[in-house]
């Protein structure tokens, strides 16, 4: 397959592209675009996920090739089709185009803290690329709505970059490829070189490697490398879920202390707070009912849920019906007697919380598992658009081991 990177002799043009652009009130003349069909903008408001917890999704698809006034085209459209829900997402289905028009639209992007993805309005690709067997194509499961499957080749991988959250679906295509010089220049090496670093300076500023550049011209001429999730991982092309950070913190009235985690994800600041079990109370005689009792806790696990825009933790609180742990690839319906502090909402941050208790058969399963999620579960009678709302973090197993022998 062959596809342009419109570079030429255009370093002007880039380094124009990378810095503010001057207000303008004079019409620009219609250019003719040489890619066609030129890219155009439909813009889709999807409550599809609204009760499982992801929120109204506005999604903005931008199909077909960038030309040299689509960046213009693309903030007009902006302006005319003002966001109704927040975290706007930029599908890009495209096979490249003009590449300070890219650059110029992935700053626009960055600017207005807006998502990307690749994908498609119409599910007109079958979706296949490298990271899936070619066997395996006919075995998986179309989307039931858009995005559906599409393709972000050449210079709309730098559109793209301009994410501030991105994500690649797996039956999706991110290609790229070599410089094409398209003009004569008199120095073709001296110009690659400036076009190079222009290019460098966009892709670090977006917070992705420069060894991006590496992957362009590992094959020869206009020959297109799908890049794998592996090397998009490498690449900081696309983002994580969510991110988490575990740590050993003093109570707040220096009593103690306790196993802090912080969960970040495009919703928000979630928290996990690891304490010793309080101390034990004395058991019930040997005739008791209660002398069954499970196996005691260890531990008191406390989380606290920021909904972020979806909902307000005030609203929500009234209609929790159950929770539910997650663990790596399972999940655990919890049980009455399992949670400790049922839900509430706690702090200046507008958070739901709910603490459990962690037996020591659960706590053995938790320190091998790499993952730990928890949701609360809304009674379906309620008058609330949300059905679930969860947060996933990583789990440091070592670090909750270490916690849980200092507790007596």
């Amino acid at each position: 397959m062959r596809l342009l990177l419109c570079v030429g002799a255009i370093a002007a043009a880039l380094l124009a592209a990378l810095q503010p652009a001057a207000a303008d009130t004079t019409p620009a003349p219609a250019p003719s675009c040489p890619y066609q069909p030129e890219m155009s903008f439909t813009a889709w408001t999807s409550t599809l996920g609204r009760q499982f917890g992801t929120g109204e999704r506005e999604y903005i698809f931008a199909d077909g090739y960038i030309c040299t006034d689509t960046d213009q085209k693309f903030q007009q459209f902006l302006d005319q089709n003002p966001p109704k829900a927040p975290n706007r997402i930029i599908v890009l289905n495209s096979g490249g185009g003009d590449v300070a028009a890219s650059l110029h639209m992935g700053q626009i992007i960055r600017q207005a803290k807006m998502w990307t993805q690749v994908g498609s309005r119409f599910p007109l690709m079958i979706g296949g690329n490298q990271n899936i067997p070619q066997q395996a194509v006919p075995f998986l499961a179309r989307p039931a709505s858009p995005p559906f499957p599409g393709y972000c080749y050449s210079a709309c991988t730098f559109t793209f970059m301009g994410g501030v959250n991105r994500w690649i679906d797996y039956d999706s295509n991110y290609g790229v490829h070599r410089f094409e010089f398209t003009e004569t220049v008199p120095d073709p090496a001296d110009q690659a070189q400036i076009n190079s670093a222009v290019l460098v300076q966009y892709i670090t500023d977006m917070g992705v490697s420069a060894d991006y550049m590496v992957e362009m011209v590992k094959q020869g001429g206009n020959n297109v490398t799908n890049l794998s999730m592996k090397v998009l991982q490498q690449l900081n092309i696309v983002t994580p879920r969510w991110a988490t950070t575990w740590q050993i913190t003093p109570s707040s009235d220096n009593s103690g202390f306790f196993l802090d985690g912080v969960s970040t994800d495009p919703w928000g600041a979630h928290e996990i707070a690891v304490t010793c079990y309080p101390a034990a109370k004395p058991q019930a005689g040997p005739d008791s009912p209660q002398s069954a009792k499970p196996t005691p806790a260890v531990l008191q696990m406390a989380f606290s849920l920021d909904p972020g825009v979806r909902a307000k933790a005030q609203d929500l609180v009234g209609a929790v019906q159950s929770y539910v742990l997650e663990v790596g690839a399972g999940w655990l319906a919890l049980a009455d007697t399992t949670v400790a502090q049922h839900a509430s909402v706690t702090g200046a941050a507008n958070r739901l919380s709910a603490t459990m208790n962690v037996s020591q058969s659960m706590l053995a399963t938790l320190e091998n598992s790499a993952y730990i999620g928890f949701a609360f579960m809304f009674d379906p009678n309620a008058k609330l658009p949300l059905r679930v709302l969860e947060f996933q973090a990583d789990l440091d197993g070592a670090k909750l081991k270490q916690f849980a022998a200092t507790c007596k």
